[in-house]
């Protein structure tokens, strides 16, 4: 998961007093040391009970949600929905990130034990990142290229929407693989008596390092992308509206793609930049740090939502997924039981093809 990349202000006043440590083992009991200037009562034990049932029910749910989307999806890939691309890019990118998580169960587990090698401390965040970079880029672009699709008139446009949205959703790829290396390069096994993996930075530029990282991380996973979500999202409901007006219901859907990536992402990032200028830049009370500290990882799973949400927002409440869902389903029936309700697939099947060209003009 995403690593808190500070450490509290009194560790780094004391980190100042010493010279250079012979080994890890000596800095770490030093951390551990400061860490009890500030006393509190909170229990580790029923955080990672928590933790773990909070990672096991997001993991089984997102599975089989992203596992329906990508499967369905691809078998009507023929059909070239504006948005097919797009949500197909999305749900590999939110199977990417779920299927990152049996470490993290086990790591919670294991009281942050890392029993996977260096490798994987590097390869596992990696992984993390640039899927989750993914799937908010495509939830982005999404958002765009919904609104530019019903408004646009542009020739150009109608002629090469598809072979523009590859070109971006090859982009979008190469970027969110491209950015996880900034705090990658400095994730490294430890070992304290025990291994973890934790962002480790040059001391003399720690603060430095772990400000750029988490403002990056803000910047480019929050900041940028939700006011592109919100405006798009926005204009597009009005448009509807404004077409439609008895569409209240599409549009009230709209508004809920907003406000489930501000929920899912503004704690986290609020949470990342308060403990990131802890310290050097602003000084929280001990009690109020500690207590971030505290519930950080739980803040961080709760991102883990929008793998769970963006099946249903985009899919499962599409009456047009749903059809396509039980088509691709009816290819595995046995034909003998098809012919038996020859005469209701044929009014069915009519019915679908009407839901679906509705569905695709309101897309």
């Amino acid at each position: 998961m995403a690593e808190v990349t500070t450490a509290p202000a009194e560790t780094r006043a004391v980190l100042s007093e010493y010279g250079d440590y012979h080994n890890w083992s000596e800095l770490f009991h030093l951390l551990n040391h400061t860490y009890t200037f500030c006393e509190y009562s909170l229990d580790e034990n029923v955080k990672r009970v928590v933790l773990f049932i909070l990672y096991l029910v997001i993991f089984v749910v997102g599975l089989v949600e992203n596992l329906l989307v990508i499967w369905v999806n691809w078998q009507t890939r023929g059909n070239k929905s504006l948005v097919n691309l797009y949500i197909i890019n999305m749900a590999v990118a939110d199977l990417g990130v779920l299927l990152s998580l049996p470490i993290w169960m086990l790591e919670v587990m294991l009281d942050y034990t890392w029993l996977w090698g260096s490798f994987l401390c590097r390869f596992t965040h990696y992984f993390y990142f640039a899927n989750m970079y993914a799937s908010i880029f495509f939830l982005t672009c999404l958002s765009v290229d919904r609104y530019v699709s019903l408004t646009s008139s542009s020739l150009f446009w109608r002629r090469h929407q598809h072979r523009v949205r590859r070109v971006i959703c090859t982009c979008s790829w190469v970027l969110a693989a491209a950015i996880p290396f900034l705090e990658v390069a400095h994730m490294q096994l430890v070992n304290t008596g025990e291994p973890i993996c934790i962002f480790m930075a040059p001391f003399e530029t720690y603060d430095e390092w772990a400000l750029a990282v988490s403002l990056a991380t803000t910047t480019i996973g929050f900041l940028i992308p939700f006011p592109i979500i919100t405006v798009f999202n926005v204009l597009t409901a009005r448009f509807i509206r404004r077409s439609k007006p008895e569409s209240g219901k599409h549009c009230l859907l709209i508004y809920a793609y907003i406000a489930v990536f501000l929920v899912s992402w503004l704690p986290f990032h609020i949470m990342l930049t308060l403990l990131t200028l802890d310290g050097n830049h602003i000084i929280l009370h001990c009690a109020f740090a500690n207590f971030l500290y505290f519930f950080y990882d739980i803040i961080d799973c709760f991102t883990l939502l929008h793998c769970v949400l963006n099946p249903v927002l985009y899919n499962f409440l599409s009456k047009n997924f749903r059809t396509k869902l039980v088509s691709a389903v009816v290819k595995y029936i046995p034909k003998d039981q098809g012919s038996a309700k020859g005469a209701g697939s044929s009014s069915s099947t009519t019915q679908h093809s009407i839901v679906i060209t509705k569905d695709n003009n309101a897309n």
